[in-house]
């Protein structure tokens, strides 16, 4: 396989799978609970951009010098001749394998996500955390053609252009044309409970305490600032929690009830918004695994996590780059 590897096969590489391909691969190799699943890398993405028929264009854009004002319209053409191009043959045919091998590892009713995980993403430089597109409850291979387009296509958005421009000002990115862009599919995990945990405290800096943002169901209401989680801040040294604040936790996000890849807002009743979301056995569990990846990463660590039926999945790690800012 030229352009695709199973989790359990790649060796983590950064410029091949993104940052957050590799740090999967890196915390499957170490035995955590990752959701099963596979890397179509950064070799598609160039192919995908070579044999467009509209490369030279693409090249041209992303070499081209833009500023601020020119964002919008830089994105809507990157984004649109993109999109207008097709996927080569020959990764689709690897893609075709790899999907049917994926749909034997998984049930037949499980849906997947696709994520995109670009080369500057969840670096210890950069962050670009939520900058580039994810695609949840995916069901079919034509769904995720689709959504491997678009996530390649999200590189570009506003959002992210914005971000990558400030990185050039900052003089630790030269041109877009240097960037690449990989996607991760994995299975689906619909969480009961699910958050962010820091292993440092990031509002206080404190390397001795971790940071816990928790609620109900799936994380996009964390992540997109619709609801106020739960914030649980442990003492490393005990585990003993050192404060809690219950957040409102009105709405969880849940799988669409009408099958299409998407997902819904619903309602907490009053009781799940006034209890805390996680209990203490689940908090020292947490605690033990941020403990063990910061060891591996050797730094801070800001990790995404989902309970499904009793079991905590990692869905992803990255540096903390913001430490020093404080």
């Amino acid at each position: 396989m030229n352009y695709i590897k199973l989790f359990g096969e790649g060796v983590p590489n950064i410029n091949l799978y993104g940052g957050k391909g590799a740090n999967l691969i890196k915390l499957v190799k170490e035995g955590f609970d990752v959701p099963y699943g596979f890397i179509i890398n950064t070799k598609s993405y160039n192919e995908f951009l070579e044999s467009s028929e509209y490369s030279k264009q693409i090249t041209e854009l992303l070499t081209k010098e833009f500023n601020s004002k020119d964002i919008l319209q830089h994105s809507t053409r990157l984004k649109s001749l993109i999109l207008k191009s097709k996927i080569p043959e020959v990764v689709i045919q690897e893609l075709k394998i790899s999907y049917n091998q994926f749909r034997n590892g998984i049930e037949e009713s499980n849906s997947f996500a696709v994520r995109s995980s670009a080369t500057i993403e969840d670096s210890n430089i950069f962050s670009f955390a939520g900058q580039a597109d994810t695609y949840l409850f995916i069901n079919s291979f034509e769904d995720l053609l689709i959504s491997l387009k678009n996530c390649w296509a999200s590189l570009f958005s506003p959002g992210a252009l914005l971000y990558l421009l400030q990185m050039k000002k900052k003089g630790v990115l030269d041109s877009l044309i240097n960037i690449r862009m990989a996607v991760v599919v994995q299975k689906m995990v619909e969480s009961e409970i699910s958050g962010i945990m820091f292993t440092v405290n990031v509002i206080t800096n404190n390397n001795n305490e971790m940071l816990i943002n928790s609620t109900w169901g799936l994380g996009g209401t964390i992540a997109d600032n619709i609801i106020y989680p739960d914030m649980i801040i442990i003492n490393k040294e005990n585990y003993t929690i050192s404060n809690i604040v219950i957040g409102e936790k009105e709405k969880r996000s849940i799988r669409n009830p009408k099958g299409t890849p998407d997902t819904i807002f619903i309602e907490n009743e009053l009781e799940s918004r006034n209890i805390c979301s996680l209990n203490e056995t689940q908090l020292f569990q947490l605690c033990l695994l941020g403990e063990k990846i910061e060891n591996i990463f050797q730094c801070p660590q800001d990790i995404e996590w989902a309970i499904e039926n009793e079991k905590i999945y990692i869905l992803q790690t990255r540096p903390i780059t913001t430490l020093n800012s404080k």
